[in-house]
């Protein structure tokens, strides 16, 4: 139902605040109807009255309102863009444009409607921030894999479905399901029953069974029952009610219902909820509503249009006494709450809160957000992105104790009623840590932590006052995790998920320590940048990594009176080459800080078909054996083939055309054995070796001689000819 999704104050001061002189009986009608909330009939009679007044700014803009109510999009862009041009029209209409824009997915154009608005109106930052976010938004719209997304089709109604929370082994929701005017539960602006809590059995497996009414005439009663959350030791009930006493509703100063949170208790005897009470926060004024009770259920985050917030709606939390007594809302400050809607709260157990808003870099509509709690403030907001988001309106997220599954309500086109529920799966690992204090090991709260991939930010996050993160990544993928801190140097480290959760841990380090830099280059291509360092402390084992970058700088904190290795690594940016792993030693025995040890690493990079040449492999005259200054270049292929312990390859000889054919055929293919027993004495099994002499049938310039061919090069050109090379055939 609108009203509880938009905000039943909010529409009617939209209505307040769009008045107008001399109305016609189409405009007084709107009018009417858009107060009972009755949005679609309200449209339609706006609809007749511009016809008749196409030049009325304040009334169109009473349209557009009225479609953006009713998730009429196409119809909201196509009146916006009218309003714009008109003379009058307040620049904010440039904001509700680009809106309407990004709900049909038109991200560009978007943007640009947001920037105009950015030159009309600079200090407000809602279109700072919409107006930079194009690029962010079309990443957002592509599908990381991380959820899979599936509509409840077995308990949506072709109604409304909306507000779920997990209950018992199922969950319980809102609905305005059933169309029977001959139920006395019914509201006669919109011909639909009011809003009653439902509930779904399931089992411990998560699969779902039949939808019944919650048990009772309390809390199921005459009027809208909305969005709910049961605690966690199931005995105790918040939910969304209007406003109203002995079953006739109670009307604020501007003639409106407001919202409230109700509070119930379950008997275990009568197996029903019973002693039905407001909580002592609620108020006739203004709407309190969406509960979201945090696990220990001493935290009631909720949302209102209280005055003196910061937008429309803002999300708020509340602390419980010894009492039972609620403290006075907090809102939940600028980091989180903007000038436009935030709503439908939940706090997940690991400390995650996820909530909706329509007023931040996003999809459309409503999208579904996380923050987490640092250093006494709510920040690092994220979008979870598609397939959660989309251009239409996602709210009411919540999601398991595992943080595997859970379910939110979505009006996105495919479902099965104006608003459905959709279960989703949550895929993947984790890649959880802290940040710590290089030399004291002190956890570091408030730290800024960024996850990458492929260059790309997946998410940000803060620390949490015990110094922890938490992120959704991938299977067998690599990322890239940096953390910063004021007063700390920013340090990076590598991980490679595999198929499991992984934990980390990031130190921070202080000026004024023995300290590490190193370098990792890649032979004949410079700073090899995304390269991992990994040092080992020698005497504890203890592992810390380090990413390189563009500076080409890694940087450790070492302990003194001790001995480490580093080693450089990197995955390969094909599945047919590779990077060796060099590795070297490191002493902080003798040195005193503050001081500083440099170290530079080489990688070399290999792939398959790769061809060298041998330089400077000479035979004596007709001899296939290994001289000494041969065996110095064979030495360099056996260092290769050390580096690359999996690599196989194919060692030709080659000819000039003197000689016939099939004796420099089998000249060659002698020299090529000389060289693979070579390599074999010395360690290299012959199975990764191919031996093949192709004697004159490769020349490499053209000096070909046989028959009664006759060459004119110079001895020099033949030299070319005489070559041993190697062919990479398996890198990896």
């Amino acid at each position: 139902m609108k009203y509880i999704k938009s905000g039943l104050v909010l529409a009617v001061m939209m209505w307040i605040c769009t008045g107008a002189i001399a109305q016609s009986v189409a405009e007084a009608n709107g009018d009417r109807n858009f107060k009972r909330f009755d949005f679609a009939t309200a449209a339609d009679n706006y609809k007749n009255a511009v016809a008749k007044a196409p030049t009325n700014l304040a009334l169109k803009q009473k349209l557009a309102r009225t479609y953006v109510l009713i998730d009429d999009h196409v119809n909201a862009e196509a009146m916006y863009a009218q309003i714009i041009t008109m003379q009058g029209a307040d620049p904010v209409n440039k904001l509700y444009y680009g809106l309407e824009l990004r709900a049909n997915g038109k991200y560009d154009e978007a943007a640009r409607a947001f920037n105009e608005y950015a030159k009309a109106v600079p200090g407000d930052q809602r279109s700072v921030e919409l107006g930079g976010g194009v690029d962010k938004m079309k990443s957002l719209a592509v599908d990381q894999k991380i959820f899979e997304v599936e509509n409840l089709a077995a308990q949506n109604s072709a109604d409304c479905d909306m507000g779920v929370s997990y209950y018992k082994d199922g969950i319980m929701f809102s609905s305005n399901r059933g169309t029977d005017k001959a139920v006395i539960h019914q509201d006669v602006w919109t011909s639909k029953r009011f809003f009653d809590l439902y509930t779904v059995r399931g089992d411990q497996n998560g699969s779902l069974f039949e939808t019944a009414k919650i048990k009772g005439k309390q809390p199921d009663r005459k009027f809208h029952e909305g969005p709910s959350i049961v605690s966690a030791d199931g005995k105790e009930l918040f939910f969304t009610r209007s406003n109203y006493i002995k079953s006739k509703t109670k009307k604020d100063k501007n003639d409106a219902v407001v919202l409230k949170i109700m509070h119930a208790d379950w008997d275990d005897v009568k197996q029903k909820w019973t002693n039905i009470k407001e909580l002592n926060i609620d108020n006739d004024e203004y709407s309190i509503a969406h509960p979201a009770l945090s696990h220990d259920g001493k935290r009631l985050f909720f949302v209102s249009d209280m005055p003196g917030g910061m937008g429309e709606t803002d999300i708020y939390v509340s602390y419980r006494d010894a009492n039972n007594n609620w403290g006075p809302a907090i809102n939940l400050g600028k980091n989180v709450n903007t000038p436009g809607r935030e709503m439908f709260p939940f706090l997940a157990d690991d400390g995650t809160l996820y909530f909706s808003s329509d007023d931040r870099t996003g999809l459309g509509g409503l999208d579904v957000y996380s923050s987490t709690f640092a250093s006494g403030e709510w920040g690092a907001v994220q979008n979870l992105g598609a397939p959660i988001n989309t251009t239409a309106d996602d709210f009411g997220f919540i999601i398991n104790n595992k943080n595997t599954n859970g379910y939110f309500i979505s009006n996105r086109s495919g479902g099965k009623g104006s608003d459905d529920i959709y279960k989703f799966k949550k895929n993947g690992v984790t890649i959880c840590g802290t940040v710590v204090d290089a030399i004291t090991k002190e956890l570091i709260p408030g730290s800024a932590v960024k996850l990458e991939n492929s260059d790309k930010v997946i998410g940000t996050k803060v620390t949490d006052n015990k110094g922890k993160f938490c992120f959704s990544a991938l299977p067998n993928k690599n990322y890239k995790i940096t953390a910063t801190k004021a007063e700390y140097d920013p340090n990076s480290t590598s991980v490679f998920t595999g198929n499991a959760n992984q934990v980390i841990q990031i130190p921070l380090s202080k000026p004024g320590n023995i300290t590490l830099n190193v370098c990792v280059t890649q032979a004949g291509a410079g700073t090899l940048e995304g390269a991992t360092v990994e040092l080992t402390n020698q005497t504890t084992g203890e592992k810390k990594t380090c990413v390189i970058t563009a500076e080409c700088k890694c940087k450790f904190d070492l302990d003194p009176n001790t001995e480490y290795s580093i080693c450089a690594f990197k995955e390969a940016p094909s599945s047919k080459g590779g990077y060796d792993r060099p590795c070297k030693k490191v002493s902080t025995i003798g040195k005193t800080a503050p001081s500083t040890i440099f170290e530079a690493l080489e990688l070399t990079y290999l792939e398959e078909n790769m061809v060298f040449k041998i330089e400077n492999l000479y035979y004596d005259l007709d001899k296939a054996n290994i001289r000494p200054d041969a065996a110095i270049e064979l030495n360099k292929v056996l260092a290769v083939m050390n580096k690359f312990p999996n690599m196989e390859i194919e060692l030709s000889s080659h000819t000039d055309c003197r000689a016939t054919m099939k004796y420099n055929d089998n000249l060659s293919a002698r020299r090529a054995k000389a060289c693979v027993d070579y390599l074999a004495t010395n360690g290299i099994d012959p199975k990764r070796i191919i031996a093949v002499g192709y004697g004159e049938r490769k020349l490499v310039n053209g000096c070909a001689c046989e028959g009664n061919v006759k060459s004119n090069c110079t001895e020099t050109q033949h030299q070319q000819n005489r070559r041993t090379e190697f062919k990479i055939l398996k890198v990896k």
